[in-house]
This record gives structure tokens, sequence and C-alpha cells, in this order.
């Protein structure tokens, strides 16, 4: 009998002890920050208490729908293409190919690397002087004069785009690969015998068993998109213009630049309720999944 009391009592001290430790980490500088965007504070001065005054100057805010705007552009074009790239990299790495161990490791480096260092880099690369992708293309003859990826609202965009993508995608490939390694190989051969094509297996077989990593995957990297700064801050400052600006970097700039703390937290906030409801949406579908499972 004791022993069973004891057992109980190791998860629920791991998970008390998890919970005390989000709450001293997580949640006092969430409530502060919340108690922050319910007031004028500037950096350096007090405030007084205005409720929901900043959000709802947010509504009348031009850069802050073209910052929201960008977001979520940004997010989806980033998370479909690293789903895509990511599936594409973890099957070939899981094929008996030569130097496989060889080309996982290559092929994870973006993760690995620092952001500073990998940022950094691109935005060399990308230089309208110098840069080995203006001259990589006037090479091929695609481009006739250098290209000013970082000066161009277009190009700026899809320059970010990229460099997410490129960092990004060994996430993907990762955890892909750890979920098509753990199909048994017996549930293709019985699709064969059964007469399902190489289309039809991957629909059926393949799909069902790493949906949930996959959707777990696409959770956490969309999160992480959502508050990304250091890739578009590093290689843009959110310009040309403001086109690249995000609500993190928008945020930033709002309450460290112009110095009203409280509008900028309130941006950062307005995120919040869109992260939780994924996080939800997509929680509550996985466990329901597993339980009919």
């Amino acid at each position: 009998m004791r022993e069973r009391t004891n057992d109980r009592r190791l998860p629920i001290g791991i998970l008390l002890f998890a919970l005390g430790y989000l709450l001293l980490v997580q949640g006092y500088p969430f409530i502060w920050a919340a108690s922050v965007a319910l007031k004028n504070q500037y950096i350096g001065g007090a405030g007084k208490f205005v409720g929901f005054e900043n959000f709802v100057k947010l509504f009348s805010d031009k850069l802050f729908w073209s910052s929201m705007y960008f977001t979520f552009i940004y997010v989806f074009a980033a998370i479909i293409l690293k789903l895509v790239l990511g599936y594409l990299m973890a099957a070939m790495l899981n094929q008996p190919i030569v130097g496989r161990g060889f080309f996982r490791a290559v092929l994870f480096l973006p993760w690995a690397l620092p952001t500073l260092t990998s940022v950094l880099t691109w935005r060399w690369m990308l230089g309208d002087v110098g840069g080995v992708v203006n001259y990589m293309l006037m090479q091929l003859h695609l481009i006739k004069a250098p290209v000013g990826w970082l000066g161009d609202p277009t190009y700026a965009r899809i320059s970010v785009v990229m460099v997410n993508v490129w960092r990004g995608t060994p996430f993907f490939g990762i955890s892909i690969l750890a979920a098509l390694q753990s199909i048994s190989p017996e549930l293709y051969e019985v699709a064969k015998i059964d007469g399902a094509n190489a289309w039809e297996r991957f629909v059926h077989v393949t799909v069902p068993s790493i949906f949930n990593v996959v959707l777990l995957v696409t959770l956490i990297s969309t999160i992480w998109t959502l508050g990304d700064f250091a890739i578009i801050w590093l290689m843009t400052r959110g310009g040309p213009g403001g086109a690249t600006h995000v609500f993190s970097t928008y945020s930033y700039i709002v309450a460290f630049q112009n110095l009203q703390l409280s509008r900028g937290i309130a941006i950062a906030l307005s995120i919040v309720p869109v992260s939780v409801l994924l996080m939800f949406v997509t929680m509550r579908y996985i466990f329901r999944r597993s339980s009919a499972v």
C-alpha cells in the first residue's frame, strides 16, 4: 500500500514542481506585462491606469495592421515550406543511402548554428554589392544586374521567409524522420500485398502514422515563428519602410525606441490569444485522436 502511495506522489510532485516553475518564470512576467499594458507608462515613468486604451488605439494604427498582415503571411509561408521540405528531407534520410550519417549532419547544420552567425551570413550573401546570391544568379544569366534583396519591400519579405525556412526546416526533418523510423515495415508489406501503390501507401500508412508528430511540430514551429524577432531584426530591422515588421519587431520599436512601454507591450500581447487558441485546438485534437486509436 505504501509503495502505491509513493508511486503516486512522485509524478504529482514532479507536476507540481513543473507548474511552480512555469508560474515563476512565465506567469509573473506575463502578469507584469499585462498590468503595464493597461497603463500609459513610458520608460522611466510610472504611468497611470488607462484600461484598454492602448489596445483600442491599435485599431487606428496602420503600421500595426501592416505588421499583423505580414506576420500571418510570414508564418503561413514559412510553415508550409518547412513542412514540405522537412518531409522530403526526412524521407530521403530514411532511405538506405551511402553516407546517410554525413548527409544528416550537413542537413541539420542550419538548426545547430547560432542564429546570429547564420542570419548575418545570409545578410552578407544577399547584399546587393558583393553578395554571393547576386553573383551566382548573374553567372547563370538569370539576372542582368544585382538585385536589392533587402532594399525592396517584396524581395525583403521573400528574403526573411527564405532564411526562416532554411533555419527551421531541419527541426521538421528531425522530428518527421523519428516518426518515419517508428513505422513498422510490416505495415507497408501488408499494404503491398493488398495491392496498394506508392501513393496509397503514403496516404493510408505513412500519413496516419506520422500525423500527430507533424501536427505537434507544426504547432511548436508556428508559435516560434509568430514570436520570431532575431531573424527579421538582424536582417532588415523591419524595413524597408516597415514592410517586414512583425509583432515582435514593431513592439520593440514602439517600446524601446519610441519609449512607449505600455503601447509596445500591448502590441506584443495582441498575438497571445492567437497562440493560446492554436495550442488549445491542436492539443485537444491530438488527445482526442490518440484516445480514439
